[in-house]
């Protein structure tokens, strides 16, 4: 055991994975939002699915810069509340237009 010891890699941390963590979870939230906004206009409000596009695309856009910055936990918990908020509102409603 003690001559592969030394073959043996220890898991370093190193400065790029939070923000690769960071940019796989920006990733999902541009998803989320997508489908969010494509239901939305399903649903007859397209003004809602307009927005969301827009705010899908800025956070494309911005992935790298987000991901760097000193504020990316702060950006990223106000993508998680917005898309929690919409997917409440969006898919209540969707439930209650199967229902009527």
């Amino acid at each position: 055991m003690k001559g592969n010891q030394g073959k043996i890699h220890r898991y370093r941390r190193t400065s790029q994975e939070p923000v690769t963590q960071r940019l796989l979870v920006i990733s999902r939230y541009v998803e989320n939002i997508r489908r969010l906004s494509r239901l939305a206009d399903r649903m007859g409000r397209s003004e809602l699915g307009t927005a969301l596009m827009e705010v899908a695309g800025c956070l494309e856009r911005m992935s790298n810069d987000i991901a760097v910055s000193e504020y990316s936990a702060i950006i990223l918990r106000r993508a998680a509340k917005l898309v929690g908020t919409v997917e409440g509102v969006v898919e209540r409603e969707a439930k209650l237009a199967v229902l009527h």
